[in-house]
């Protein structure tokens, strides 16, 4: 991987969300097409945003968008965050024709250019015409471009001729996720979005704001198990986005919640992956505990991280040091909390107690 158009449309192809073979589709959409139609179109706009993705990983010069390499610019940089943001460059073009169009019965979009115009300057789309003709590529046809771009004062009719379905589920997750502001889950096709009614999203208000996006149903589980059991100790929770994946926060009371800090537990998708983060103020308390906890547990308590530049600088007041199974391990918290694992169903209890047996003050 060289340009970080790559690392980001990999990451936006990776959270496309797995979806069963049935779902559940609200009987208000039988005004467009029946579920399976609506069923049948979902599929295939699956399958047509990951081959975009894999297009653009293949090519991003040649999709338009902008390549920028990783060895010259770091993950801080103003070409590394434009890169991020053009990652979803192509799903924004999805999401604008699906929600500015009016659906004809033969499944066609129309759209009236001056209306696409205007909603492409709220989403920060440029050179719409170019981004319609590469939708070309993947079977979707744009008729009334004149020269390649659109026209003043005129109207564009987007179609799928092989499967009119295609554009039918196009234009209802777009306009359900435009009615309940849930950009991404049209951007990670989130089969959700058909479960309520236009204006309504029930889904997403809990674990599932992270643990949908896990490709693993073990892993779907395990954060299940997790979240419930800090639900039974009484923590209060938040939500929080990081570039690599959404996350939830729980704090032991809400004055913390509020302020946004000292959350003893991070649930989160890191790339799609699980990673659940907790912090140990006071590890000496609880080494005990610890060495009769499971192997596996044990293992992940004996890892050492090189911690960052306070370290360096001898200026560290996060970090922590402990003796355990004959070695010193050394783990930083500045930025994040000092542990991180992926855990299972089977030892992830092991993990909250060691926090609570702590205690919330360091020693």
């Amino acid at each position: 991987m060289k340009y970080w158009i790559e690392r980001w449309s990999l990451l936006r192809k990776n959270e496309l969300i797995s979806y069963p073979n049935e779902f559940p589709i609200n009987d208000v959409y039988k005004t467009t097409c029946t579920h399976e139609e609506l069923k049948s179109g979902f599929k295939e706009l699956h399958e047509i945003f990951s081959h975009c993705y894999d297009d653009i990983l293949n090519n991003s010069a040649d999709m338009l968008l902008p390549i920028y390499n990783m060895n010259e610019y770091d993950y801080f940089s103003k070409e590394a965050r434009t890169s991020r943001e053009e990652s979803f460059k192509y799903a924004k073009v999805f999401y604008v024709l699906g929600y500015s169009g009016e659906l004809k019965p033969n499944g066609e979009l129309c759209i009236r250019t001056d209306k696409l115009k205007e909603q492409c300057k709220t989403l920060k789309i440029t050179n719409i015409g170019a981004f319609l003709n590469k939708l070309g590529n993947y079977g979707i046809i744009t008729e009334g471009l004149v020269n390649g771009k659109i026209k003043s004062n005129s109207d564009i009719i987007i179609s799928f001729p092989d499967n009119k379905s295609v554009i039918t589920a196009l234009y209802v997750l777009a306009v359900k996720a435009n009615n309940t502001d849930r950009f991404k889950d049209f951007c990670r096709l989130n089969y959700k979005l058909l479960e309520s009614d236009w204006d309504t999203a029930l889904y997403g208000c809990g674990v599932d704001y992270v643990s949908d996006i896990f490709h693993s149903e073990q892993y779907r589980k395990t954060a299940k198990l997790i979240h419930d059991e800090l639900m039974k100790r009484n923590y209060c929770y938040n939500f929080q986005d990081w570039n690599e994946g959404p996350q939830i926060r729980y704090y032991k009371n809400e004055s913390d919640r509020n302020r946004n800090t000292n959350a003893d537990f991070w649930l989160t998708s890191m790339d799609t992956e699980f990673r659940f983060y907790f912090r140990i103020k006071n590890i000496n308390k609880v080494l005990e505990y610890i060495e009769n906890c499971p192997e596996s547990v044990i293992n992940n308590f004996t890892v050492s991280d090189n911690g960052c530049a306070n370290r360096i600088s001898g200026k560290c007041a996060s970090g922590i040091s402990y003796q355990l199974c004959g070695s010193t391990v050394w783990r930083c918290g500045c930025c994040n909390p000092n542990f991180q694992v992926t855990p299972t169903e089977q030892d992830y209890i092991y993990y909250i107690n060691a926090v609570e047996m702590a205690g919330n003050k360091k020693k």
